[in-house]
């Protein structure tokens, strides 16, 4: 069996990963279910 991605989802998987880096730091998470909506609305 072949595990590896394919080309198209790598290609998610890198773009989700830029995008949690850039929006989702562990900082910003924590700071975000202290909040009452519990998560960041602009995101």
């Amino acid at each position: 069996m072949n595990f590896a991605f394919s080309e198209e989802q790598e290609e998610l998987r890198k773009t989700v990963r830029a995008f949690l880096d850039a929006k989702s730091s562990e900082a910003s998470v924590r700071e975000q279910m202290d909040t009452e909506a519990g998560f960041d609305q602009a995101v």
